[in-house]
């Protein structure tokens, strides 16, 4: 008895306290299944939202809130939901086991499975399907039909055998086939009703802002002509109206906000440089005329509309933008074979863009369009942009007399070398096109939204600087030099004038500019007759917080000085985020709304509700998506991405400090794994670029790598990684890095004894790559070391090309991200120091490296000279280079992003866990096998 009463006294608590069953460790088999969340939106009344849930690899999901309902529409995306808040209406993809059967059958990409549309009616409760959808329209306002276009119909033959009539048929619609017009079929569909309209060939269709009507161009050929016809649909009247027919092109449409007044471009040229003609009417009249063309008053000599510009009204309906360029000419008839025609490129010294930069930009070159106006009222055209001054910044949606215009061919030259992207400033008067110059040589200027004042950051004296548009009246106005604080980025640390933080906005009629410094906004008097006032009252300062202007209303021209507004927040000191509200125009601190240690993202507001959504997330939470009123009261969470991920071991993060080398404070993150055990030791992979502590509350779900490893992936399976900032000093760059990386984990070595000291490696992308590859050479730390997109050899590559943007990358080395400060010639020592080159013999980490042969940003002889050089020592090295693939993994190359993570991981696994050595890093794989063996 005594026994027995004993043996239940044991068993007892050992049951009681069982443990938990291990998580389970990510594989790579979870990348496909892990979901992600994309595109919220809200309705106008807020009662209305949705989302997309999508695996990485697979079929996804629509997922619509309504009323406390949730609705799942299969594949759904690209969703809008209408302004009445009556209906959703969305895209849906092939499945992709049929896209996959399709490219296996080697489908053409103009006969590939097209998406479908749906449309969702709340009050029906059920989705109406159209097949082979091409594009949708909705209006801002009154969106009571939807405007839609699907691959147009082909007509089926069948053919008994011996019937001649079939057989006739069939070569009849073969015949009418050539001569078939261009375009597709659009569809009108009613909400309220479901009727459905047709209208077949349309080449183009424009929906007026106010839903009141749509403008289309419907396409009719012969034998010899095409023919173009406009139409005007009435969505009040359900009335349909012929505006124009003639035989030619019908081009860009459009219409004003009321669906009033319409325009498009017309010709009747047969060849292929065609030469259009602008064309205007109301809809009551329906009696188009030419408004501008070619020879006509106003229009610049030798140029006409040009169908590669827009075309587009104010928001009033007052003026008409057309883009103009030189009239098209037919290309003189080549008498000559290719083979008799010299090919080659001339680079001239004189040239403002070099060569590659010329070729990269040529397409977009060829269809450059310049603006003009056409003053409806007046019945005038007035040319606005030239061949020097371009890029107009308009105000008021182009409903403004003025507008701002830069010249910047006095600098493009020696942007390939300084990095800066000056600009000559012009006030162009919209109504007589007279530009004047008001600033010479800047790089950030601000035109207030009615055209009162400019406002400019100079960097000589770090200030900004105001001067009023009238003439008359251009007396300069410091804003910012008395004010005892910064307005430019503090924590820059390149060889280049530090970036200002920016203008918040203007309060109503410019009288006042808000901008920001460091922390708080600054509430400006631009005519200089009132002091200065910190508006968020220091508060940011005060709190090491960064105050940001959050604009909820999408349409809104003016920050309120008298209402609450929304302001972001982020602690430099514990990296929470957050929103606090504020009246500008209050003698009150900021009022906080909601301040939490996560990264807060998507805020946006109901039009007509005062209903929020957003996404909050850190290292353990997924961004799933949220609803509240302004307050982040009565807060729902709307979505659960990945219920799964409970079941894994998954990612802590804490922020690190230590003093570097130099002696400064710095700061990383540092991921272990959630299972961890401090009597364990733990291999650690480093990984950095510039400076990453902000980033402590971001989630990583595990997805494969398009360049760099993978945090919560590595931390599931056993992995530390550490993530230390980086300060720089001009001119070192390389030992900057060693400074802060080396102390860093020297620190972590100390204080955290869990860390396997003699199992540390490196890892690093582009910049981080260089940083990587320049490591290795100082110091045998690290067991082993992964570089993706290495800078090799600095002495090269000032003088290389980013094949991307056809740049020179000389600037980036004198005065931005390699700063070096200086020119080759100046300064080639430092030059050869920093380049990891020049010490390959001094390196015996083993050394990974990606570098693909399309990198657009470093050149891909970087990695293969580093590569070369340490296969000449025979030090242990491998360079994965991914065909056709650019600087990082294009996201859509899966096959490539499972293949680099797998390799990266094995690397690491082999040198600091102790794995074998896979086949490919033993044996390499041979040409003849590409393709065949992978060599896992």
């Amino acid at each position: 008895m005594n026994k027995f009463t004993l043996l239940l006294f044991v068993l007892i608590p050992l049951f009681g306290f069982s443990q938990q069953p291990a998580k389970k460790v990510l594989t790579m088999d979870n990348y496909s299944t892990w979901n992600t969340l994309k595109n919220p939106i809200i309705s106008n009344d807020g009662k209305v939202i949705a989302y997309e849930i999508n695996p990485q690899k697979g079929d996804g999901n629509l997922v619509v809130h309504n009323h406390k309902q949730q609705h799942i529409l299969p594949r759904g995306y690209k969703a809008q939901i209408g302004s009445g808040n009556d209906f959703i209406i969305y895209h849906i993809k092939q499945p992709l086991s049929t896209i996959r059967k399709a490219k296996k059958d080697k489908v053409k990409k103009d006969k590939m499975p097209g998406d479908s549309l749906g449309i969702y009616v709340f009050d029906h409760d059920s989705a109406v399907l159209f097949p082979n959808v091409k594009s949708y329209k909705l209006p801002k306002e009154n969106a009571s039909w939807i405007a839609f276009t699907a691959k147009k119909g082909k007509k089926k033959v069948s053919k008994e055998e011996g019937d001649e009539s079939a057989e006739n048929e069939k070569k009849e619609v073969k015949k009418d086939k050539k001569e078939e017009p261009e375009g597709d079929d659009l569809v009108l569909f009613n909400i309220a009703n479901a009727d459905t309209l047709l209208f077949h060939y349309v080449t183009e269709y424009f929906y007026a802002k106010k839903g009141n009507g749509i403008v289309f161009v419907s396409q009719a050929k012969d034998s010899i002509n095409t023919y173009s016809t406009v139409h005007y649909f009435n969505t009040e009247t359900n009335n349909t109206k012929e505006l124009f027919s003639s035989e030619g092109w019908v081009k860009k449409i459009t219409a004003d906000e009321l669906g009033g007044q319409v325009a498009f471009l017309h010709s009747i040229d047969t060849i292929e440089e065609k030469v259009y003609k602008m064309y205007y009417t109301h809809t009551e009249t329906g009696n188009p005329e030419v408004v501008v063309e070619a020879n006509m008053l106003g229009v610049p000599l030798g140029w006409s509309p040009s169908e590669n510009g827009n075309v587009s009204f104010s928001e009033n309906g007052s003026k008409l933008f057309v883009g103009m360029a030189s009239t098209p000419k037919p290309e003189p008839e080549d008498s000559l074979l290719e083979e008799e025609k010299p090919k080659l490129d001339i680079w001239n010294w004189k040239d403002l863009k070099i060569q590659p930069q010329q070729k990269v930009e040529s397409s977009k070159e060829k269809k450059r369009t310049y603006i003009g106006v056409f003053h409806i009222e007046k019945k005038r055209f007035v040319q606005l942009e030239d061949l020097n001054i371009s890029n107009l910044r308009f105000i008021q949606k182009q409903n403004g007399d003025v507008a701002l215009g830069r010249d910047t061919k006095s600098y493009q030259r020696e942007t390939s070398w300084t990095g800066k992207w000056s600009a000559d400033y012009y006030l162009v008067d919209i109504p007589s096109g007279i530009k004047r110059q008001v600033l010479m040589e800047k790089e950030h200027v601000w035109l207030s939204p009615t055209g009162k004042y400019l406002v400019w950051y100079e960097p000589a004296d770090s200030s900004y600087y105001c001067q009023s548009t009238i003439l008359g009246e251009l007396k300069e106005v410091a804003l910012t030099k008395a004010i005892p604080v910064n307005f430019y980025e503090e924590t820059n640390d390149m060889p280049i004038d530090p970036r200002p933080y920016g203008i918040a906005g203007w309060s109503e009629n410019d009288k006042f500019v808000f901008i920001y410094d460091r922390y708080d906004i600054w509430k400006i008097d631009p005519a200089g007759y009132r002091v200065p006032v910190n508006a968020t009252h220091a508060f940011g300062r005060r709190n090491k917080t960064r105050l940001k202007y959050v604009k909820l209303d999408k349409e809104e021209q003016f920050i309120p000085s008298d209402e609450r507004i929304f302001l972001s927040a982020f602690d430099e000191r514990t990296m929470a985020s957050g929103y606090f509200s504020a009246i500008l125009d209050n003698a009150k601190d900021p009022k906080l709304e909601m301040m939490d240690h996560y990264m807060f993202d998507n805020i946006a507001k109901a039009k007509d509700a005062d209903k929020i959504i957003w996404t909050k997330q850190n290292i353990e939470v997924f961004p799933d998506l949220w609803s509240s009123n302004l307050h982040f009261q009565h807060a729902e969470k709307l979505s659960l991405a990945n219920p799964q991920q409970s079941e894994f071991n998954w990612a802590k993060v804490e922020v690190v400090e230590w003093t570097s080398f130099t002696g400064e404070n710095l700061r990383g993150l540092l991921y272990t794994p959630e299972n961890l055990n401090l009597k364990k030791k733990y291999p650690m992979v480093v990984y950095f670029y510039e400076r990453s502590v902000h980033t402590k509350n971001r989630h990583y779900f595990p997805y494969p790598s398009r360049s760099t490893i993978n945090k919560t992936f590595y931390a599931s399976n056993g992995y530390c990684v550490f993530v230390p900032d980086i300060t720089y000093k001009d001119g070192y760059p390389g030992q900057s890095a060693y400074n802060a990386i080396v102390s860093g984990v020297n620190n972590l070595i100390i204080t955290r004894p869990f860390i396997d000291k003699e199992n540390i490696g490196l890892q690093g992308q582009s910049w981080g790559g260089y940083q990587t590859a320049f490591l290795v050479t100082e110091t045998e730390m690290f067991k082993a070391a992964m570089a993706g997109a290495p800078v090799s050899n600095m002495t090269s590559a000032y003088g290389g090309i980013r094949w991307e943007s056809g740049m020179s990358r000389m600037f980036q080395y004198e005065h931005t991200q390699s700063r070096l400060g200086g020119t080759l010639w100046d300064r080639p020592l430092i030059y050869i120091e920093n380049s990891p080159l020049f010490n390959a013999p001094k390196i015996n980490t083993p050394l990974l490296m990606m570098h693909n042969d399309n990198d657009g940003a470093v050149p891909w002889y970087q990695g293969i000279e580093l590569f070369v050089a340490l296969r000449r020592l025979d030090k242990p090295a491998w360079l994965l280079t991914y065909n056709g693939e650019p600087h990082n993994l294009k996201a859509e190359s899966w096959a490539n992003r499972v293949d680099l993570s797998k390799r990266m991981f094995q690397f690491f696994n082999h040198y600091l866990k102790g794995d074998e050595a896979p086949e490919w890093m033993e044996k390499g794989i041979p040409a003849v096998d590409k393709g065949k063996k992978l060599g896992y």
